[in-house]
């Protein structure tokens, strides 16, 4: 302690004539006193203290570095950085196009947000991934210059128009001093009396308060806005009775709700509709998830939720009779695509394709028949800090992607037996990452394995070999009685992907020529031409759709899968 004082003492003879270094330093430095006391005191206590102990002192010390770099970083920044616009505007166009490439980056699916993905991601992704990280950084501090000098600006007028008199004593050590001339922001940051901060703080606090509860946090960003323009182009076009607003092209009768798609007095033994959706966790309690960042979640007709919470599910529609579950890709808390400072400039610049909804859950008995949060303050925090969760009474939804691209999750879950999934992400290599990637947590989750006696499917540019014996199917075995028992039959998994082999029909076939990466065109172009819908048949859509299936899905039966057929032929018989 007396040498960090004697420290100080060196660096700030005259403290108040050295107010920027002060201000910067003085917290590290009183920090990095009890950070010394906790190593000095757990070196001499060592043969007294437990494991327990020293992992305290250990939590506590890395807490006090942390604060004593963030204090050093953003003082740094609010102090100091302003004097970069001084020199050149050129510092504004850097953060804007650090923001440009933040939002690009984050929205990318090359982008490799946790530790697997970038283990296995191509050089291009490992580069979009730094530099998205780096361009996130790099944006805030930006950012907070910004802020600095407009609230100084803000401050200094106030000062003006209330005729306060502040006095800034130039020293040789000083800013000022060494550029020769006061700096009117550093008069305003050091100087402003705190009769003038403290009420508009308090006025600033009060606004923020009440446009958080006035404020829809859904239906103020892009989600609504992306899910909106999917109703009118899908549901809209199914709607023969469509009354579209003149202006806006909009029918609120296009949104169908879940509840309305499966009625058992109409649709006596059709297909239930199962939303997959992702519960994101970025900060959850679950240690064996902490890689995952987000849980299964779905919306059924009849209820919605997720098997791994506690109540599981609650019924699809409050009383105010409307539950949906909207589009989502690109969202400041992803899942497993989650990285901290892209979740942060995310939220800010309001780059969010996701949902806060009740908390079906024990934490959302209150709040689960809502469908926003009544107040956005702490809902946005936690999105933007990667503070997402499911004991709090709202949870926060995302592309189903986020947890598992498939659907297979579920349906496993619900031990269906014919299981159908068609594999449309995109994947030009044929990794079948989507596919591993589901398997591995049924088999974790659920004990169940997932086994494939081969797949056939080859990617663009494969060998003439390959490309003869090539497939658009491959066909898996669910082995439900792993796990329940040798008399439970097993499940029966068609895996259906695209890949072209150049036997194709001609229009899909020239397509295929001229497109370089058909028929794995990225993502993100969601716009679709008659070309890519390949819907120009002669008029017999149905036809053409069973020559593509009899020519590309023609597989040879496994043995297991004629036995299993028999048997199951043989139980619903008796």
């Amino acid at each position: 302690g007396a040498i960090l004082w004697l420290g100080a003492q060196k660096l700030f003879p005259r403290p108040v004539m050295q107010m920027e270094l002060y201000i910067c330093l003085s917290i590290p430095f009183f920090m990095a006193l009890f950070f010394l006391a906790i190593v000095i005191f757990a070196g001499i206590s060592s043969r007294w203290t437990e494991d327990p102990d020293r992992e305290w002192w250990g939590r506590a010390a890395g807490w006090l570095f942390a604060v004593a770099l963030a204090w050093l970083l953003i003082s740094g920044l609010v102090i100091f950085g302003p004097l970069s616009l001084k020199w050149t505007w050129s510092f504004i166009t850097t953060g804007g196009l650090a923001a440009l490439v933040t939002v690009l980056g984050g929205r990318s699916p090359k982008v490799a947000g946790s530790e697997k993905e970038r283990a296995t991601a191509s050089p291009m992704g490992l580069i979009l991934s730094k530099a998205s990280t780096i361009a996130a950084a790099v944006f805030a501090a930006v950012l907070l210059i910004l802020i600095t000098e407009v609230t100084t600006s803000v401050m200094a007028k106030l000062i003006e128009t209330y005729h306060v008199t502040l006095s800034y004593k130039a020293d040789l050590n000083s800013i000022s001093g060494l550029l020769g001339r006061a700096e009117p922001y550093l008069n305003v940051i050091f100087y402003t009396p705190w009769w003038l901060v403290l009420p508009l703080a308090s006025l600033l606090m009060l606004v923020a308060v009440v446009m958080a509860r006035l404020v829809n946090a859904n239906k103020f960003s892009l989600h609504g806005v992306y899910r909106d323009r999917l109703i009118r182009a899908y549901l809209g076009a199914s709607n023969s009775d469509r009354k579209p607003n003149p202006f806006t092209g909009f029918d609120e009768n296009d949104n169908i709700k879940m509840r309305e798609l499966w009625m058992p007095e109409k649709f006596h033994g059709k297909l239930m509709p199962v939303a997959n959706i992702a519960l994101n966790l970025v900060s959850g309690e679950k240690l064996g998830w902490q890689e995952r960042k987000a849980q299964s979640f779905t919306v059924t007709p009849l209820h919605c939720g997720s098997s791994a919470m506690d109540p599981g599910y609650r019924p699809a529609a409050g009383p105010d009779g409307t539950v949906y579950g909207g589009p989502a890709a690109a969202s400041p808390n992803m899942g497993y695509h989650s990285s901290p400072l892209v979740t942060f400039i995310l939220t800010l610049l309001n780059v969010r394709l996701g949902a806060w909804l009740g908390n079906p859950g024990k934490a959302g008995d209150h709040t689960f028949q809502l469908g926003y949060p009544e107040s956005s303050v702490q809902p946005i925090i936690d999105e933007a800090f990667g503070l997402t969760n499911d004991t709090s009474p709202y949870v926060y939804l995302s592309d189903g992607g986020h947890f598992e691209n498939l659907g297979l999750y579920e349906m496993v879950l619900r031990r269906c037996h014919y299981i159908v999934v068609i594999d449309a992400g995109e994947d030009p290599q044929c990794s079948f990452a989507d596919l591993g990637e589901a398997v591995r947590k049924i088999r974790i989750d659920f004990g169940i394995s997932i086994e494939f006696d081969q797949i056939d499917i080859f990617p663009r540019g494969c060998d003439v070999a390959q490309s003869q014996k090539g497939r658009n199917c491959a066909i898996g075995r669910i082995c439900y009685s792993v796990l329940d028992g040798p008399n439970a039959p097993d499940g029966i998994l068609i895996y259906i992907k695209p890949a072209c082999y150049g036997n194709e029909p001609r229009d899909i076939f020239e397509y295929f020529k001229r497109s370089a990466t058909f028929p794995h065109e990225s993502t993100m172009l969601g716009a679709h031409t008659m070309e890519k819908l390949c819907t120009d048949c002669g008029g017999d859509f149905d036809c053409f759709i069973r020559d593509v299936l009899e020519h590309h899905l023609d597989i040879k039966a496994p043995d297991w899968l004629a036995a299993l057929l028999e048997r199951s032929a043989g139980t619903a018989a008796v």
